[in-house]
């Protein structure tokens, strides 16, 4: 009997995840949002606690010698291909689904600002991840939450606030974190170690120094914002604002717990999907 097991990593934080259909084979792509307030690292947990953290240093956009695309790179997986878990009914309802896993808990940009697919600024990513392998899912989901704008708020539902892929390998294998290069071989950047017991998490979160404390103000300049009339000056989301055009003219939509008042919370600072977009983000080839 060949020894099996399954890696698994999770994507928390600031990044848009969609699968390019475009091309064969397809795969997926997690574009990292180049947020200042907001670290990339690889957290490595062992038997549920955090046993290591690695930070990296994003590519350099204006460096045309450096890697923009970063891939995980799978030796003998025992699955080929990516797809999305999702169960029925295949009307997906955000307030009252049964399956705690369904894929479909990413929140959709194109849901909170229709037609926004068509028009997302997608070649500022630093990085752009591609996962050629294994399955993706929803591996936490948030408490319910509330739709938050300026004139008031509504009953959203949950979102994942965790979204993770699982691929079953030979435990023989090996598995990387490598930098894609169009005339060189890849340059590996961290290799995992699979084990049951392990999993890991790529992610774009606050850096220590700053945590969710302080307002964010991606959408607007500083100086505009107010304590006292901003509904979302807690909230994260606003650093997707810097992906639309004319984005001073999108309307504030923020999220928070149901019923709570403005607080930090990491389930709210998580990744966002565009299911409209099914070539390779901008800037992101070799």
């Amino acid at each position: 009997m060949w020894p099996l097991t399954t890696f698994t990593i999770g994507f928390r934080g600031l990044m848009v995840i969609h699968k390019v259909e475009s091309e064969e084979p397809n795969y997926f792509e997690i574009g990292v949002l180049n947020d200042p307030k907001h670290s990339l690292r690889i957290n490595t947990i062992k038997n549920g606690m955090l046993a290591e953290t690695l930070f990296f240093t994003r590519p350099d956009l204006s460096d045309p010698d450096e890697s923009h695309t970063w891939a995980i790179e799978v030796d003998y997986p025992l699955v080929n291909g990516v797809s999305a878990y999702t169960r029925p009914p295949s009307a997906f309802v955000r307030k009252e689904h049964p399956d705690e896993k369904d894929f479909r808990w990413l929140t959709q940009l194109e849901d909170l600002f229709p037609g926004i697919e068509n028009e997302l600024i997608t070649n500022q990513f630093s990085p752009v991840l591609r996962i050629y392998d294994g399955i993706f899912y929803t591996r936490v989901k948030s408490p319910r939450l509330s739709k938050v704008t300026k004139t008031g708020s509504e009953d959203f539902g949950y979102i994942a606030a965790v979204v993770a892929c699982d691929i079953p390998i030979l435990s023989t294998g090996s598995v990387r974190l490598v930098e894609q290069f169009a005339d060189s071989p890849p340059n590996t950047l961290f290799t995992f170690e699979p084990d049951e017991n392990t999993i890991y998490e790529f992610a774009n979160t606050p850096g220590d120094e700053s945590g969710h404390a302080e307002p964010h103000d991606a959408m607007r300049g500083s100086d505009d914002v107010n304590p006292a009339t901003d509904p979302c000056q807690f909230d994260h989301f606003h650093s997707y604002y810097v992906l639309f055009p004319n984005k001073d003219e999108r309307p504030v939509i923020c999220f928070r717990k149901l019923d709570q008042p403005p607080a930090p919370d990491p389930a709210t600072c998580g990744a966002v999907g565009t299911d409209g977009i099914k070539v390779p983000f901008g800037g992101g080839g070799t």
